[in-house]
Order: C-alpha cells, then structure tokens, then sequence
C-alpha cells in the first residue's frame, strides 16, 4: 500500500474584499469578506485536525490576511502577485512539490488533495476518507458539486496525474482527463460535501447542516429570514 502520509493539502484563497460576489444580493461586501475568511479559517483548521494523514498544508493567495490565517494553522504560504485562478494557484502548488519532494521523479510518489475555501464543512473524517483512496500508484477521487458539475473536492497520486480544470463541468473533464491517463476515477457523492457556499440559496442549505463551524455561527448571528433554513 502507497503511504497516504505524502499527501498534501493544496487550497487557493481569493482575497477576502472581492470573494463571494455572487452572494452580494444576501450580503454587503463587509459581510461576504467576513464570510469568506470564516470559511477559510473553517477549512484550514479541518486541515490542520487531519495532519496525520496529510505531509503539509499550502495555500495560495494573494490576500495578506489569509497568509496570516494560513501561518496560524501551520500551512505553508505561497504568497501570488496576483490572482491567476483556482487553475494556475494549483499549477504553482505543483511546481513548488516537484522542487519539495527532490524532483519529478519523487513527485511520482506524492499525492495532491485540492479543497476549496468555500467549504467549511470539510471534516476531519473526509479528509481521511478521501487520502484513504490514493492508496494506489496512480489514483483519482473526485467529489462533485451538485449545483453546476464542478468538483468540489479532488484527490490524485501521483499530484500531476491529470491537469487541474476547475470551474462548471469541472467533474466531467477530470474524469475524462483520468480515463486518459488510464486511471479509472473514484467517484464519492456526498450530499453535504456536493455543495459550497457560493450563492444566496447555498446560505440556508449551509445553515440546515448544523456544524460547529465558524461560519455556521457568523452566518446565524446575521439573523436574517432570507437565511433561515
């Protein structure tokens, strides 16, 4: 069995003042950066729980704040001069693993779980589930999002075994990118986990979930009826 312990986490962050924007019809702007480094700070701290399957933790941002946020759950920071996109944030998390892990050889044994920030419901025991899966040489598991086809969580050994294409239908091109690399994709539907918190509608269902998360206790301290589940 491949040792699950040479995963690492990889999580792009916006920065905080223009992340969410589809939310800005349910939230001000000062509300939606609140949201969205609650989030972050939820997701990190998952993260940082499930250090005993995971090698290390690297976020890429632009964002000083969530550098900071980052160094406070032991993340390694890749600090961006400017946004780029979820894609080529994970293109550099790829770059800075091959030059880790002692090369592109080294790289072959080493796996990559991407995670949103807008999942603050990742738990200790998805994370767990999902490293679980690249037990193999060469390994994909994907969770897609319910709402557009996207990938919401995506796990692959070696780390470049297929290239990162996330945005709508993001889960059809991984698969297929799998199925070309001759890796027969694990697919892992998960009710929760298939949604973000990307648009007003996410709020409700978010909040229906019930976790002890921070972002469950910002977006109720809200108080607002449009976010009542």
């Amino acid at each position: 069995m491949t040792d699950t312990g040479s995963v690492w986490a990889v999580v792009p962050v916006k920065p905080f003042r223009v992340a969410k924007a589809r939310l800005r019809t349910a939230l001000g702007a000062a509300e939606r950066a609140q949201l969205a480094r609650v989030m972050v700070e939820d997701v990190l701290g998952a993260l940082d729980a499930s250090r005993h399957v995971l090698a290390g933790v690297i976020v890429l941002t632009t964002d000083d704040e969530a550098a900071a946020i980052a160094r406070d759950h032991r993340a390694l920071v890749i600090d961006e001069a400017a946004p780029a996109g979820i894609n080529a944030a994970i293109g550099r998390a790829l770059d800075y693993l091959a030059l880790a892990e002692g090369g592109a050889g080294r790289l072959q044994e080493t796996g990559m779980l991407v995670v949103p920030a807008d999942l603050p419901h990742v738990s200790v025991a998805a994370v767990e589930r999902i490293v679980g899966l690249l037990d193999a040489p060469r390994a994909v598991a994907i969770v897609p999002a319910t709402s557009d086809r996207g990938t919401n969580l995506l796990a692959c050994r070696p780390a470049g075994v297929i290239p990162p294409s996330f945005g709508p239908y993001s889960f059809d091109r991984h698969c297929e990118a799998a199925r070309q690399a001759g890796v027969t994709p694990t697919i892992l539907t998960w009710a929760d986990l298939g949604r973000d918190v990307d648009r007003p509608e996410d709020l409700a269902a978010f909040l229906s979930l019930g976790t002890a998360t921070r972002t469950h206790a910002f977006l109720s301290s809200l108080g607002r009826a449009a976010l009542t589940p």
